[in-house]
This record gives structure tokens, sequence and C-alpha cells, in this order.
């Protein structure tokens, strides 16, 4: 058999990365010859995907342009961290071996193991004739048949292959058994060494330019880029951008400062050049500030390749806000006399420094609710007063207009608690409100994409739900430090059970943690049917006031029913029943007010309804206001700015959650509930929060169910805000401005404002003042008197010293 033919070949990403041609012929006889030639192919992808940069280097801080081109359509996943990651850990690269790696080596050579050629030769035995002459019993001839086994074909007709006369050498298949793919555990920390996590879309045309920021830290940055899109996936061949500093100013500034006082401004420049440059340092005048004379101090050096030199200036702070500017000017690289003229100049650096007073920042709002109605207007009247005593120079207010309640608490989702949150009980207090306020968003058809996504990103990139599982019981409770604490706690389990619940439409929330929660709080549920009051809070004021056993029982019946927990389950049957039994009995107003909300949730509109009454009676009101405390009465405040205490606040906001939760609200109710709404919008501070964190949460929660009841779609109005003194300032309210905070700075202070509301919608106008009060003079806690025996050494032959020391 003679001759040749060419068979021009086309590789896809489908033969990838070792495929194999195979040539056979059959003789009429029915023999048969093969050869088979592989071939390597490059590990590409069906989805070309390719990323750049137009430059290759970048100043710190820079805006570049990433270039993305990839199949209409797809979502491409950018990383971007320091090249040195890779050196240290190379195996964490993706690459497109790895990608290919992924499939059965049973699929990527030959056809599956599934499908396996019978021989119906045996393995004759040899004689020990034939082992002694060293002659085996079967050829070890070429087979055409291992041409055919690295094919993916199925030989159905396999015996054609065998040499005649025994059997095939390949008598039996021998396989390494595959390992599996496994996803190995990583504990992911923030390293500085990162850039960029990022999707992006590429859209219908298959590309997009992106524009971002280059990282601070001068560095190779190696940037990967892999595409999903209904053409298949894809992997772009690396690219990097490295970020140069030429040279850097770090200006040292000390952590604070009293105004007046005199202090050292450092700052030191770092050459990163590979020739010595010369440096003129220069401040800025500025009435911020007063420069001392510094005989030493020198504003000119001579810099060579991988040196600092540091300048020095003394300052003394003048203005509560300062900003320290200093200037650079370089001499010419490319000139042999660096280091003996300036030609040249490069961006100043600025530092800025906030002096402080011997004084305490006070920040107080006022919250204004205005209804406009059929056009007519509407007007409320603003005073913003200073006390005598205040820092001068310190004042600071501005007014802020919106159309929504929950306006301002929305603006402010990660500054409603100014608190830490390094244990269990602070991390949910951070979460819960998130949740009301996605919840309030959904029900009034407010949620945007762009709203849920930062809310929603809060609780994700917050790692807010994360980090409760660390305080997380075996049992299923969860306490202040989790297993370092003996046992769980029963209020935050119960807290902690609820939010979960609520919070599992937006996050995945695992449904384990929440019936294991539930299941605890089954666990030790009393036979009154209440709960036993286990474990301890850091800050008692987390719980609010619930410090008995019917306080408790109710709160944690009103959790269950807010996570929808059936009524007619055992635990709510005997929760309620504790309950019931105790409600006559009850002489607390909150323990009252906290009952008359679970028992609104439960549909008992009767016992509920009785509960108000009794309350309605305990109510404090004035001025169109009402709110409830737990001591009748309480003494008048001396502060300049009175504001409510936390319980009370916490108190008028469950009650305002039982008259929104009933079965049937009346008008009459909602008339009660807009002077509640009144009176806790006063108490909000300027970021939308109240006084303490367990009232902030429940406020909230609150007042969204009171805005989403009242909500409307229609009205619009122009909003004025003007003094006597000749401010002015113009707002427009609409419907597609309803959740914006529109804000302006108030440069009267004091002053008296009015604000004026012409159209027919709700508006909230909240002022926020802020200014310093020097600290309150305290008596003295530690004195220190030193004596002398003698009281002086006049004589000369005085040589023993007697000293006391008088502590007190």
């Amino acid at each position: 058999l003679k001759g040749s033919f060419s068979i021009p070949l086309i590789f896809t990403p489908d033969s990838t990365p070792s495929p194999s041609l195979v040539v056979y012929a059959i003789f009429p006889k029915g023999g048969i010859t093969a050869d088979s030639i592989c071939f390597d192919v490059a590990s590409c992808f069906e989805n070309q995907v390719k990323v750049g940069f137009p430059v290759k280097e970048a100043h710190p801080g820079s805006t570049v342009r990433l270039q993305l081109w990839a199949a209409p359509g797809s979502l491409c996943a950018i990383q971007a961290v320091d090249e040195n990651m890779f050196f240290m850990r190379p195996e964490s690269e993706l690459t497109s071996q790895k990608v290919y790696d992924l499939f059965p080596a049973t699929y990527r050579h030959g056809h599956p193991a599934q499908v396996e050629e019978h021989s119906d030769h045996c393995v004759q035995p040899q004689s020990t004739s034939s082992l002694l002459r060293g002659k085996p019993q079967h050829s070890f001839q070429p087979d055409a048949f291992k041409f055919f086994r690295g094919s993916p074909l199925s030989l159905w007709w396999n015996t054609l292959f065998f040499l005649s006369g025994g059997p095939s050498t390949e008598v039996q298949r021998i396989t390494k058994k595959q390992p599996q793919f496994k996803t190995h555990g990583r504990l992911h920390h923030y390293f500085a060494e990162t850039w960029m996590w990022n999707l992006f879309s590429v859209g219908s045309s298959g590309s997009r330019s992106v524009p971002v920021t280059a990282p601070a830290a001068a560095a190779e940055w190696k940037v990967k880029v892999f595409c999903l899109a209904g053409k298949g996936f894809g992997l772009a061949p690396a690219t990097s951008l490295r970020t140069v500093q030429p040279f850097l100013v770090d200006v040292t500034l000390p952590y604070s400062v009293i105004r007046g006082e005199t202090f050292m401004m450092k700052a030191t420049v770092f050459n990163y050049l590979q020739q010595c440059i010369r440096i003129r340092t220069t401040l800025a005048t500025s009435s911020d500030f007063q420069v001392e004379t510094c005989q030493s101090c020198r504003d000119k050096e001579c810099l060579c390749a991988e040196e600092s030199k540091i300048f020095t200036w003394n300052l003394t702070a003048v203005q509560l806000g300062m900003a320290a500017k200093t200037g650079a000017v370089v001499g010419n690289p490319k000139t042999k006399t660096v280091c003996e003229q300036d030609v040249g100049s490069v961006p100043f650096i600025c530092a800025s420094l906030v002096p402080l007073v011997k004084s305490m920042w006070l920040d107080f709002s006022c919250y204004t609710f205005i209804l406009s109605l059929s056009g007519n207007m509407a007007e409320e009247s603003v005073s913003l007063r200073l006390p005598d005593n205040v820092v001068k120079g310190s004042a600071r207010a501005s007014i802020s207009i919106s159309g929504d309640l929950m306006g301002t608490a929305l603006q402010n989702l990660d500054h409603l608690v100014q608190m830490p949150h390094s244990c269990g009980e602070q991390n949910m207090v951070l979460f819960a409100p998130i949740v009301y306020m996605l919840q309030y968003l959904e029900k009034t058809r407010q949620l945007t994409p762009e709203i849920k996504e930062r809310a929603t990103g809060f609780l994700r990139n917050g790692k807010w739900y994360q980090t409760q599982l660390l305080y997380r019981h075996r049992d299923g409770s969860y306490s202040v430090f989790g297993q370092q604490d003996g046992e769980g706690n029963t209020w935050l389990t119960a807290f902690v059970v609820k939010s979960f619940s609520q919070a599992r439409k937006y996050i995945y929330v695992d449904d384990k943690n929440i019936q294991d929660a539930l299941r605890w709080l089954e666990q030790n549920q009393l036979p009154s049917g209440c709960f036993a009051t286990k474990g301890n809070l850091f800050h008692s004021s987390l719980k609010g006031s619930v410090d008995d056993e019917i306080s408790l029982g109710a709160y944690v019946a009103a959790a269950l029913l807010e996570l929808g927990q059936p009524l007619k389950s055992k635990l709510m049957q005997i929760t309620l029943h504790c309950l019931q039994q105790a409600v006559h009995n009850v002489t607390n107003t909150y323990t009252e007010a906290v009952l008359a909300y679970a028992f609104a949730l439960a549909g008992d509109y009767k016992t509920a309804q009785e509960l108000l009454y009794k309350l309605e009676k305990q109510a404090s009101k004035s001025g169109g206001k009402i709110h409830w405390s737990p001591k009748p009465t309480s003494p008048a405040s001396t502060d300049f700015w009175p504001g409510a205490q936390s319980v009370d606040i916490e108190l008028t906001a469950y009650v305002l959650l039982a008259y929104l939760s009933k079965p049937q609200v009346h008008a009459g109710d909602m008339t009660t509930t807009a002077d509640i709404v009144a009176w806790l919008t006063q108490q909000q501070n300027a970021y939308g929060g109240f006084a303490s964190t367990q009232d902030t949460v429940v406020a909230l929660q609150a007042l969204a169910k009171y805005a989403a009841r009242t909500f409307s779609t229609s009205g619009q109005a122009l909003v004025r805000v003007k003094s006597q003194k000749g401010f002015r300032k113009t707002f427009q309210v609409s419907r597609q401005k309803q959740l914006l905070v529109q804000q302006a700075a108030v440069t009267e202070v004091p002053g008296q404002f009015l604000v004026q509301v012409h159209g027919s919608s709700c508006i909230f106008a909240q002022t926020v003042l802020r200014y310093h009060e020097p600290l309150p003079r305290t008596a003295v806690t530690f004195t220190l008197r030193v004596n002398t025996e003698p009281t002086n050494c006049s004589q000369g032959n005085v040589r023993v010293l007697t000293v006391h020391i008088l502590a007190r």
C-alpha cells in the first residue's frame, strides 16, 4: 500500500489541548493498518477575551481606562493584584491549563472508560521452557488497536484490530484513578496588595472601557479577566499596569492639637528616581496658622537616588480648621547640574489638621413635619440658638429638606448608630435597621436596583451576617462573645432570629441558623409559657427595658410573630397564654407597650385595645405631640437643648407599632399615630438615628411602618427657607425627588428662620446645629504635695534631706 494525500485541519477550542489524528486503511481481506499523530494546541476558548490599558505606567491615584473585549453579552470578572502575590503563591493564579484540568481525564484522552472493548482471547500461561528461552508467548509488535484507544471512537468492530495468532498486548485496561477536583477552603483576608475585584458587562458591542483609579501603592499590578456568555467561557491573557511615583512627600502631623498650641510639622521627601534632584520645599502662607522662624531649618536639599530628607516647620494653630500646603520644586533630572539650579516643579501635597479646643462637641437636630394641602401654603418657624459659653467660631448649621419620612435615615444607613461592632449585640444593631429600610422601600415600590444594591451591600460587604455567626453557640443560640460565654442570651437570640428571618429575602441566610435558634428558644421556655432569662448583655441598653419575665416574653412573642411563626403552633400558643395570664397584673408602662404590640401582631384586637386605652391615659401630650415615659413625672431638664431619654423613645415607638399592627386601624388611630410620629421625629439626630441603640432599632421600625401606611405618590411642593437677615434658599420636591435629601449650609448662626411650603405634599425639614462648649470644671480627684526638711540648704554642713510626699 503506497501513496500520499493531504488533509486540511482546523483546530477549534473544542480540540484543546492535545487532539490526535488517526489514519487507517482496511484491506479487502479484512486486515487493517493504522497510524496516529498528536498535536499540541494552545489552550484557548470559544469566547475570545482581551484586556488591556492604553498606557503601561500610571501615577498613583490617577484615572486610567481599563479596556475589555469579549463576546457580546459577556459578564466579566476582573482580578487585579500586586504581581508579588503570585510569586509567593503561584498555585493561586488562574490559567487556561487549570481550567482544562477541571475536565475528567478520560474525556480528554480517548473515549470514556465506560466504553470498554472486551477481548475474546485469554492470556495463555507461559510454559517454563519458553520462560527459560526468554521468548514470550505472544508478540509485542505494533498493534493498530492502540491508535484507536487514543481516540474517542467506539470500537464496535474490534476483532479486526488484534494481531492474528495471539491476544492483544493490551489485555486489560490499567487506568489511574483520576483525582477529584476539590475546592480547598481558604480563609480570606483583606490585603493591601489587592486592587480590583469587580464584575463588568461588555454589553452587545462586545467591548467596554471602564475608568478606574490607579492604586496608591507603587507596584506592578497583574490583571486577570475571565468572562461568561452564551458563547461560552473565556480567559484573557494577563496584562499589567505599573504604578510609578517619581518622588513622594509624606507629611507627619500630631494626632490632635489645641488651638494656640505650637507643634512641629515634618515633611519627608523620598526620591524614587535614579538621578539626584534638588528639592526646595515651601509652606504656603495662610491665616489658619502662624509659622515660627527656625534658624536651623533648611528648605533646599540635594536628594540623590533612593534617598530621603526631612523638612520641618514650627506652626501655631490659629483656626479651628486649618490646611497646611507644602509645595516642592525639583531640579530637571536631564540637567547635569541638577543639584545646582531649580528647574521645573511638581504638585504640592496638602495636609489637613483640625485643631481642637478644650471643649466638648455638641450636635443637635430639630425635625419639622410640615403638611401642605390643596395647594395652600403652610409654614413653620425654626430657631437656631447658641448658649453663652459657646466656643467662638465653632458653630456650624445646615438645613435638609426631604419628601420622605425615611429619607435621612436611608441616606445614612452606615451612620445610624455611632458605636463599634465588635460583639454579637452591637453587630445586630447595625444590621436590623437596614432590613427595615428595605422592607419600607419595597412596600412603597421605591426600591430601585441602585438602592437595593447599596443597602444589601452593607449587609453583605459589611459582613454583618457572617460576623454574627461568630457569636453563635453550638446549640443555636447567640451571645455577646459567642463560645467564650457560658451560654446563649435569650433576648439576643430572639433579636437575631427575627432579623435573620426578615433579611433572607434580600441576602442569603442559612435556614439552619434560624431553625436552630427557634429550637433553642423553645427548649428554654418555662412551664408558665414565658422564657427563662439567660445570658448577659455587654450593653444592657441594647435590650432596652426588657428586664423582667413578662416583658421578655412579650419581646420574644413579638419577634416570633414578626418572623412568621404560626399562631396555632405549640410554641406561640403557650407563649401567648403566659402573657394573657399576666396582662391584667402589669403596672409597668414599658411592659404594657410591648404587650400591646405582641397582642396586636397576634390579632387579639380586644387585649391590644385594652392596653392601648390604659397607655392613652398615661401619655404626655403637648403641642400636637404625644409620647410616653416610664416615670409619670420627670424633672425639667437644665440642658440648653433638652433631649428625650432613650427609654422614652423606645417605649413611644412600641406604642406606635401597637397602633399600626392592630387588625383594624381606624381614622382616630391614624390621628394619634401622626402625633406620635411628630414627637419621634423631633428626637432624631442628624443621621436619622436616635439617642442610643435599641431605641434606634425600634423607632426606625415603627417610623418605617407608619411611612409605608401613609405613603402617597401624588403631590409636589416648593419649599422656601428665609430669614430676616437675608438668607434665602429654595428647594423643589417632586415625585422623582421624594427620597432625595436636599441640604444647604446655614450661615446665620444664631438666627430665626421661616420654612414655607407651597403645594400639596408632606415635607420633612431638619435643621442641624453643631458647636463646641468648654468642658465643665470638675473637682480635683488627685493632689500631690511635696515638702522638704530643711526647706533650704543654706548651711553647708547639711547632708541629710528629708522629703515628705502627701498624696490624696
